[in-house]
């Protein structure tokens, strides 16, 4: 296997959210000829962020020369261009979310220090890199392990199970680190927002920086999938969902990072896949 299409998996809440979006996966893994491998378990123990990072430790990928790692909250639109077999650098292809929300240095100076971020080599221009989508060379596999070894050595405190969800993941979360890493490094290269786009900074710019009234009409929509017949709440969220369509065609990928309540409004969007329930 020189090349795959890779998601990890590995709770119930993780199935539900790869249920919506697994059909565009597999509609572009059929297009651009790439196998599809979905990971149930886990190389970083209880560390499950980190899975995405040492991809080459599970032994069906051993082999593999380049793979594209894709979030379960990403739809992959099939008439995207093919990303992995193209891409001829060395480096890590990432891009850069910051640049999508405008986030200003201050901004980014305080997400680093949020998550005690190692930051010995002082970045000028540092940047937050989203690392929902990324092409991962086999060359870079040294890097991400060593990356994720000291991230372990000076890790936070596992939080209480009483303490908030924010606490947890704060203390978890791999992407301020690999981020900040990548450019330290200069181990990483820009593949465009076109192959990231996230959802939330698409709306704010095409539509409206007020989230609210459609955060709403998306929650709906989330709590009822399961219980409203399909005919009917595609009807009662027709306007949602022409709008996530509209996103879904001008874009290659599209991450709904964040409230996850959006991506259930692209249930049953892929090229070929039927509209039914």
């Amino acid at each position: 296997m020189e090349y795959a299409l890779v998601g990890v998996c590995y709770d119930q809440r993780q199935r539900r959210i790869l249920e919506i979006t697994l059909p565009s996966w597999r509609e572009y893994a059929h297009r651009h000829n790439l196998p599809l491998v979905i990971l149930e378990r886990s190389n970083a123990g209880e560390d499950h962020y980190w899975n995405k990072h040492l991809l080459f430790q599970t032994p069906e990928l051993r082999s593999a020369k380049r793979l594209l790692f894709v979030d379960n909250d990403v739809f992959l639109n099939p008439s995207a261009g093919p990303l992995l077999q193209e891409w001829q650098s060395p480096l890590i292809g990432a891009t850069p979310e910051s640049n999508q929300a405008g986030w200003d240095k201050g901004f980014i100076d305080h997400y680093y220090v949020d998550y005690d971020v190692n930051r010995a080599k002082s970045l000028a221009d540092a940047a937050i890199i989203n690392t929902g989508v990324l092409v991962i060379p086999r060359e870079q596999a040294h890097f991400l392990e060593k990356t994720y070894a000291a991230w372990k050595a000076r890790r936070r405190p596992i939080p209480q199970p009483h303490a908030s969800w924010k606490e947890r993941f704060i203390a978890m979360n791999d992407q301020p680190h690999v981020s900040y890493a990548l450019q330290a490094e200069e181990r990483w290269q820009d593949f465009g927002s076109h192959f990231n786009t996230l959802w939330w900074h698409w709306y704010r710019r095409h539509v409206s920086t007020r989230q609210m009234p459609f955060l709403l009409r998306s929650k709906a929509a989330s709590l009822t999938i399961d219980r409203v017949p399909g005919k009917l709440w595609r009807l009662l969220f027709y306007r949602e969902r022409a709008l996530f369509a509209r996103a879904l065609h001008e874009v290659g990928f599209l991450h709904v990072a964040g409230s996850k309540s959006p991506l259930f409004l692209g249930e049953g969007f892929c090229v070929n896949s039927r509209q039914t329930r």
